[in-house]
This record gives C-alpha cells, structure tokens and sequence, in this order.
C-alpha cells in the first residue's frame, strides 16, 4: 500500500507545468495546467488542496532540479524520473501533448511494477561543481574548434607549418613561433587575410577564457569539499585533477552506488541489448548517464599505450593515505594490463579505452568510498 494519497505527474516546460493526479484510495482525478509568473506558486497552492500526503514527479531534462527543490522545500515528496526508464507505447507516441505526458508519468508511478528509475538529486554545491567542470570542458572544447577553423583556412590556401625542432620532430602549432607565422602569411585576398586575423582573435579570446575557467577548476578542486577526492582519484593514470575534479562532481555522493555493476550502467559504458527468443544481439554501448565524464575518461585512456609500470608520482600537498595509495597501484597495473590483453587480442581501439573507461569509473567509485570512510572516522575522532 502506497504511503502517499495523492500521485502526481507532472510536464514540466520553461513556461508551463501540466498536471496529472490521482487520489489512489478513491480514484477520483485531476488535471491542470499552470502557466506564466508565478506559476510555480500556483502549482504549490494547488497542490495543498489535494488530498495529503501527497508524492509528485517529473521527467528529467533541461529544467534540472529548481522545481524539486521547490516542492521539497514545501513539504511535498519530488521525484525526478530518468527520462530514459519510462516505458512508452505505439500510442504514447502517436498522441503526444503536454497533459498526455503528464498521465504516462502518472501510470508509471501508480504501477507496482513499474521499472522506471529515479534521479539522485544533487544538492547546490555538487551542481556548482559540475556546472563549472562542465563549462571549463565546453570551453576548452571551443578553443580547439576555433583553432582548428584557422589552420584548416591556413591549409585551404596551400600554407602548412614544416617546422621542426634541432632533433627533428614537428614544432608544435599555436605555439609563439606558429602564431607569427600564421599572422605574416599572406592568404592572397585582403578578405581571407581578415577572414584568418579574426579567427586568430577569437581562438586567442577562447583560450584566455579556457585558462580561466582551468584556474577556476583547480581552486575548486583544492578546497576543504572536494580536496581530499581529487587527491585521491588523481592517484589514477590519465586522471588530471580537472578530470578527478569533474568526477567527484559527477558522482556527487560516492555511497549511493551498491555496486561496480551499477556504475558502469550510470556512466552508460555497458552494452545496449535486443534480443528474442533464441536470439540474442547486443549493439553498442547505451551512453546513458554522465557524458561528460564518459567522454573524459575515454580520453584519459588513449594514454594507457604509453604507460609504463612506475608509479604516478605524488604531488607535494597532496599525499593520500597508504589505503587509497594501495588501491591506485592495483588500478593502475590492471587497467594497463587489461588495455595490453584487449589490443593484443585485436579489439578496436576505441573498443579498448571505452572498456577501460569503464573499469576506471569502477576503480573511481572504489577509491571514492574509502575516502568517504576516512572522512567519517576522522569525524568520529573529533578530526
């Protein structure tokens, strides 16, 4: 028997939130549809005239979590449902509207079956951190864009940069020796001359406001919250402190996961599946979950080719306990030795590190826990 009296689904839009509710001992139901200023004051008057308890949700999406934290703060029960959990028939999709998606949210929640999942919510400090991780990604993301529009139009016009170091290796692009040669070709139209002045300007604009945003991050990540999970997952190869950083944000609380299994699924590295009857046929993978830590420990693997077995060098003021320190050394030789079986064994590259990805985000939730247990026994002896 359901604790609440009252279940609410609700369509929540920028603009306008529609309701769908049902009193579960009477059947007796409701509908509305709040739009405009104020809206959101009208939805919890209303919501008061129900009969109480009263429990609601919505579907996650763009709006994040204002609206929970505002009925939360009422008294009401808010869940968020993952969008990508709730079952949809042939006619939920043909009849699609704001008060039908509000009454598809409500069955679910009045099924005793129902599979759908729900959201954790973070609170304000975990989504600061991930909205300022997030945005020193999308700006770093953006100045690689922007540079890479100048040399492309340098290599349209025939200019490519041949420099090379005394040893003979390729001299780096963007760099001040790049940046003068690329500011004195001669493009043969004033118009492109402008065309690549401009672009230089904007990619230089793009990587002081990437700069800053790194600076931003790795103060962040020094402070009393997030410190002593940075230092510890920055044990890890390939994990800067801006990835160990975006990682704790992500995760957010460490202990909500009950298993390995159930990160991988989180991070959306585990295999899509189809399969019926005798057949069984599983595609890629569901890339559900956080991409943007998905797509950065992707990236971090692409160095396990260049490994060696040293350890990663500590940084000074960062020292981890002899606990974490043991767990990044298992890590470390297993995550390089499993990338060696599966390239030798000839799997894909990208097959390879997105495995190892996932197996990283495994090592991750292992380390973030036993930093939560320290945390607590520090606590308990008055630390």
């Amino acid at each position: 028997m359901s604790e609440f009296t009252t279940q609410v689904g609700m369509d929540v839009h920028a603009r306008s939130i529609s309701c769908s509710a049902l009193d579960v001992t009477t059947g007796e139901a409701w509908s509305r549809r709040f739009s405009g200023e104020g809206m959101e004051a009208a939805l919890v008057e209303w919501l008061r005239g129900l009969p109480q308890p009263v429990r609601c949700a919505y579907e996650s999406g763009c709006t994040g979590f204002a609206l929970q934290r505002l009925l939360s703060g009422e008294g009401f029960r808010c869940d968020v449902v993952a969008v990508t959990t709730l079952p949809r028939s042939p006619k939920d999709r043909r009849h699609k509207d704001d008060g039908h998606d509000a009454g598809v949210l409500l069955r679910e929640m009045c099924n005793p079956a129902g599979d759908a999942s729900l959201v954790w919510v973070p609170d304000a400090e975990v989504e600061g951190a991930r909205d300022l991780s997030r945005a020193a990604r999308a700006a770093a993301r953006d100045m690689r864009a922007a540079r890479q529009r100048v040399t492309s139009l340098l290599l349209k016009h025939g200019l490519v940069w041949n420099e090379r170091t005394p040893t003979g290796r390729p001299k780096a692009t963007w760099g001040r020796e790049w940046r003068r040669w690329a500011r004195g070709a001669d493009l043969g139209d004033p118009l492109s001359n402008r065309a690549r002045d401009e672009g230089m300007e904007t990619a230089e604009l793009l990587e002081r406001r990437a700069e800053a945003l790194s600076r931003a991050v790795a103060e962040a990540a020094d402070s009393p919250r997030w410190k002593p999970y940075v230092d510890a997952l920055c044990r890890l190869k390939g994990v800067s402190t801006g990835t160990a950083f975006l990682a704790a944000a992500e995760f957010g609380d460490f202990s909500r996961f009950p298993n390995g299994r159930s990160v991988s699924r989180w991070l959306g590295c585990t295999p899509s599946e189809s399969s019926s009857g005798e057949g069984r046929r599983r595609g890629g993978i569901t890339k559900e979950g956080s991409g943007a830590l998905r797509q950065a420990l992707v990236e971090g693997a692409s160095t396990l080719s260049r490994q060696t077995p040293r350890a990663k060098p500590a940084r000074k003021g960062h020292e981890v306990s002899d606990a974490v320190e043991e767990i990044a050394l298992a890590a470390n030789e297993r995550l390089r030795a499993r990338h060696r079986r599966l390239v030798e064994a000839g799997k894909g590259a990208n097959v390879a590190k997105v495995a190892v990805a996932s197996e990283q985000a495994r090592w991750m939730w292992v380390i973030g826990v036993q930093v939560d247990r320290e945390l607590a026994a520090g606590r308990a002896a008055g630390r």
